[in-house]
């Protein structure tokens, strides 16, 4: 009878490749997010990190490194789906079954701010361009509500535009008989409005589904907005707009002192523009 001797060298080969195997399911679901998943929002923090909402979660991104920020609790089938960040540089993140809440960065804990909402139908959320303290929530069934105490109390201020409110942002564009104008992405097109709620008409002749909108805080007349996955630009405040050629349907869009106009995508990816004004991956 022939004695079978096996090589210590392929016994530990073959016991590497068996626990590389077993870890590798593991070591997938332990990355911090899946890149691969759609972006639902976008903003930055104080220090500059992009702030990424997929499907999987919340992430910040800063440069290479990836960072999970645990949401906060919430019931079942609850949808974040808004950021925002005031002018105190503080995070917000709403959505249906959700209702609003704060982000403490030096406890990482999150705070309700739903004491005084009608419920948690909170389908948008904005943050005054210059004003801390004031926030604006756009709730699906009975309309707008501002705070004016950084989310303590809430006062519904009008119904909003005519048809339901995706996304929205405040901006410090000059022309407002207060402080400012609110852009509101409905199911018709683009909404705007001075914050005195004086009247919400069109911006322009935009139309369709907008899912996203964002402003360049250093030229508040430049407007984007995100209809049905095309990216569109207006350099007059709304008045005009003209398409932008971004491969892949966008979703989402911030704008970060860092890289400027910072886009998410249905696949997953972030894009922004390089030196050479061609849309380039923001690296995760």
């Amino acid at each position: 009878m022939k004695t079978m001797v096996k090589h210590p060298g392929i016994l530990l080969s073959g016991f590497f490749l068996l626990m590389l195997a077993v870890a590798m399911p593991a070591s997938a679901q332990a990355q911090p997010g899946d890149h691969s998943q759609q972006v639902k929002a976008l903003a930055t923090n104080a220090s500059g990190a992009l702030l990424v909402l997929r499907n999987g979660g919340l992430f910040a991104l800063e440069g290479q490194a990836v960072t999970e920020v645990p949401l906060p609790p919430a019931a079942s089938g609850a949808e974040p789906r808004s950021l925002a960040r005031g002018a105190d540089n503080r995070i917000y993140l709403a959505g249906p079954g959700l209702g609003v809440w704060r982000y403490d960065s030096a406890s990482e804990n999150w705070q309700s701010l739903n004491d005084t909402l009608p419920e948690a139908g909170i389908t948008a959320i904005a943050a005054h361009a210059t004003q801390p303290n004031t926030l604006y929530a756009y709730h699906e069934k009975d309309g707008m509500f501002r705070s004016r105490d950084a989310g303590v109390e809430w006062v519904k201020v009008d119904s909003g535009p005519r048809e339901p409110v995706q996304a929205f942002l405040h901006s410090d564009m000059p022309g407002s008989m207060e402080s400012g104008w609110l852009f509101a992405g409905t199911t018709r097109g683009v909404a705007r409005s001075m914050d005195c709620f004086c009247f919400w008409g069109d911006a322009g002749e935009l139309r369709g589904v907008v899912s996203a909108i964002a402003y360049d805080p250093e030229a508040p007349e430049n407007v984007y907005a995100v209809v049905e996955g095309q990216l569109h630009h207006s350099t007059d405040g709304g008045e005009t707009w003209e398409g932008v050629e971004v491969a892949g349907a966008v979703t989402a869009l911030t704008f970060s002192s860092r890289q400027g106009l910072v886009l998410g995508t249905e696949k997953g990816d972030l894009l922004a523009r390089n030196a050479s004004g061609q849309w380039a991956a923001v690296h995760e």
